[in-house]
């Protein structure tokens, strides 16, 4: 005869696994960064980070800054990616291939694997997914039940609101006594007027597209076709304007609210978190040279200026230049804005330069011998370091690049570059709260450009603004409420799927 023991543990000695987080961002330094604020509050919280990238620099971002970091390949359904994967899975493509990619839905299917891959090896409590890769919920809607779901935004209200200009708009904003009453939100007749509008034109354009080119059309239908299968899992929202984005699913945005143009603007699926600020951070690949020059730069820098000089009492001023990584090559605007810039500098005694830009206009410049012991440019720096001692910064306008200035104080002159998301609109609300003035980069003119950063040195109003904003965010985002917040949704199983 047989006999069974069962041994039971005392709840003592039960192993306690630690609840995991799987952080998904899109595949930009500029997402992944202001995400660390929101693993460190997990991580505070004991949870285990854990962040699915798409290459080695991101990858190190991650890993220097305390997370780990698992690769992925990216592809993604819903953003027209099938050309780009049958390109590198070495297959022709052809009109034929993509028809049979878009109705087999086979990049969907892709990404499934992949993640469900990633799943069963991490199995994660939590899915937070960068707002800009939110097909992704679609992928993982069906194991909801297995983990919470939820969208981080890293820059504003992606949403059009009203008559309020959306984040890409590079109009001022309405003043509000001429908005109308109740106008927060397109009326239901409005929406379905423009709603039949715009079908009546789809289908129009489809009719002539057809006659004009079959094949093209018939891909086109295809492409719907595939967009409809997944908006039924969960629906795109229709007042979305950068991004396509999935409605009503849970949205962290990793902003101020006081930096909208108005409260109204705030979704009810959206969390503001504040300025997401980590002063710890560590960045990656910068500038060799930085580290030795900027002693000699900060040493200029608390020597005294002479008296009458004009700019603030007692030492010498210091402008930062940077815009991000928009332009990687030697672009020829790039280059005459930052020539003019010099010219400017130039003008202004006591005034250094440190200006972040890459090697192709750093080599330029130094072979037209543009480069003075007060103007100092490097490839990278670690720009938590320089905003803490600048006095301007002049930047295009990336949202992180922003959050960063008004933590340290330091008024803005902006000159957005890409208008297809948010740089345009952060601008506007920079001149909007008084936090400092923005300009044309392609068509600024040089006398244009000294004046705005005469005011910007001289004016000590736009400091003081940037000093009372950041104290009224502060004040309304306590570390704590905002741990307690991220807590509350994404405890809430069901809250965190569909808000």
């Amino acid at each position: 005869m047989k006999i069974l023991y069962l041994f039971v543990l005392p709840k003592s000695l039960n192993v306690q696994m630690k609840p995991r987080v799987l952080i998904i961002p899109a595949a930009i330094r500029s997402h992944v960064l202001p995400s660390l604020y929101v693993a460190d509050k997990l991580s505070e919280e004991g949870y285990e980070v854990h962040y699915a990238v798409t290459n080695d620099i991101l990858a190190e971002l991650v890993t220097k800054n305390g997370y780990q970091a698992v690769k992925n390949t990216g592809w993604r359904a819903g953003y027209g990616m099938e050309a780009s994967y049958i390109g590198v899975k070495k297959k022709k493509v052809s009109y034929r291939r993509l028809l049979k990619a878009y109705r087999t839905n086979e990049l969907y299917w892709e990404r499934k694997r992949e993640l469900d891959g990633l799943i069963e090896e991490l199995r994660p409590t939590t899915i937070l997914i960068d707002l800009f890769v939110c097909t992704d919920f679609w992928v993982l809607y069906p194991r909801r039940s297995e983990f919470t779901i939820a969208f981080f935004n890293p820059m504003p209200s992606t949403y059009r609101v009203g008559e309020w200009p959306i984040v890409s708009s590079p109009l001022n904003p309405p003043m509000r006594d001429l908005i109308p009453s109740g106008s927060s939100h397109t009326s239901r007749s409005d929406a379905q007027q423009g709603g039949l509008k715009s079908e009546l034109k789809k289908r129009s354009d489809l009719f002539l597209q057809f006659l004009r080119n079959p094949r093209q059309a018939w891909l086109r239908q295809a492409i719907t076709r595939h967009r409809q299968f997944l908006a039924q899992i969960a629906p795109l929202a229709q007042d979305a304007t950068v991004t396509q984005v999935i409605a009503n699913v849970p949205e962290l945005v990793l902003a101020p609210l006081e930096f909208e143009f108005a409260p109204e603007i705030r979704q009810p699926n959206q969390h503001y978190l504040g300025l997401c600020m980590r002063e710890h951070r560590q960045d990656t690949e910068l500038d060799s040279l930085f580290e030795q020059a900027w002693e000699h730069i900060i040493g200029s820098k608390k020597v005294p200026q002479p008296s009458g000089e004009g700019f603030r009492e007692g030492f010498h001023r210091l402008v930062y230049c940077s815009f991000g990584t928009f332009h990687e090559g030697a672009d020829a605007t790039l280059l005459r804005f930052v020539t003019n810039l010099l010219e400017v500098i130039a003008e202004l005694p006591h005034v250094h330069l440190i200006c972040s830009v890459n090697k192709y206009v750093i080599e330029t410049l130094r072979a037209r011998k543009l480069l003075t012991e007060r103007t100092h440019f490097f490839s990278r720096v670690p720009q938590l370091k320089v905003l803490a001692d600048a006095d301007v910064f002049i930047t295009h306008a990336g949202f992180g690049s922003i959050k960063e200035a008004i933590y340290y104080g330091v008024p803005m002159l902006a000159y957005p570059l890409d208008p297809h998301y948010d740089q345009n609109g952060n601008a506007v609300k920079i001149e909007y709260h008084g936090l400092g003035l923005r300009g044309a980069f392609a068509h600024e003119r040089l006398g244009d450009l000294k004046k705005k950063l005469e005011r910007l040195l001289e004016e000590k109003t736009f400091r003081e603004r940037v000093r009372q904003f950041r104290e009224a965010v502060t004040e309304n985002y306590h570390e704590e409420d905002v741990k307690q917040k991220v807590q509350n949704i994404l405890m809430n199983k069901h809250s965190a799927v569909l808000a």
